[in-house]
């Protein structure tokens, strides 16, 4: 019985919580929207709705940014993000075809060097030119020393 009481205030709590969130949102768009209709004279509904969307752009807006912040150093840290669904793989088993091997990054390069495919460089040289397609030499491009 107190588990059922739990997890029905539990429930109960995060209708109030979402109450409470939409009534503030509700209640700054009225009052953006009452500002906006002092200064474009338009109707107070109108310029409530106008308010409200802005108010969701803004979040949407929001909300990109910070996951764009947040989610750069895993690009450069060389973590592969699998965005396909699984009913992409189901077909993937049919294939004989092997699949391309997948890049990774090197957080000691920068992007633009970093190669665009898995290139071999074990039998290159040192003054040989860079097998990543750069221009550059090896021991100037991918072959640099490591710092220890």
């Amino acid at each position: 019985m107190k588990v059922l009481l739990t997890i029905l205030l539990f429930i109960l709590g995060i209708i109030a919580a979402l109450a409470l969130g939409g009534g503030l949102l509700v209640l700054m768009a009225y009052g953006v929207g009452w500002m906006v209709n002092q200064v474009m004279h338009l109707e107070l509904f109108q310029a409530t709705i106008l308010a409200l969307a802005s108010i969701v752009a803004f979040g949407i807006l929001a909300a990109r940014i910070w996951e764009a912040i947040t989610s750069a150093p895993a690009m450069l840290r060389g973590e592969v993000e699998d965005d396909e669904d699984d009913e992409d793989e189901e077909f993937d088993e049919d294939d004989d075809e092997e699949d391309p091997p997948v890049v990774v990054l090197n957080p000691r390069l920068p992007r633009w060097r970093q190669p665009l495919k898995n290139v071999d460089f074990s039998d290159t040289k040192p003054d040989d030119r860079c097998p990543c397609g750069s221009g550059r030499k090896y021991k100037n491009c991918h072959g640099a020393k490591k710092p220890k």
